[in-house]
């Protein structure tokens, strides 16, 4: 799964090198917030377009990191408690147990 992201990226990053090189010379206009960016080359725009949503990408996934540990962490204590409680009632002694009654059917 790794090596089919890997590639996956590559091919992007090469049709991004590709769609760059055609349109290098063409220049637009961007409005970001109120703020207006006059004559910046498309590469550029697109450059930075997709350094913007890697950074937004990579904080996302951080954010998703640091919850999965905390479940992890959580799940291993509730597992160490449960195995102490399995040792317990391993070598815990059989003189505790209810005794069995006999069962007799009536009619006999």
């Amino acid at each position: 799964m790794y090596l089919f992201a890997i590639i996956v990226i590559f091919l992007f990053a090469i049709f991004g090198i590709i769609i760059g090189a055609q349109n290098f010379s063409s220049f637009v206009c961007i409005n970001i917030l109120g703020k207006k960016i006059t004559d910046i080359s498309l590469t550029i725009a697109l450059i930075q377009a997709f350094g913007a949503g890697a950074v937004f990408a990579f904080i996302l996934a951080i954010i998703d990191e640091v919850k999965l540990r905390g479940r992890i962490s959580k799940q291993k204590k509730e597992i160490a408690t449960l195995h102490k409680e399995v040792g317990t009632l391993r070598t815990g002694s059989l003189d505790t147990l209810p005794e069995e009654k006999e069962v007799t059917t009536s009619g006999e």
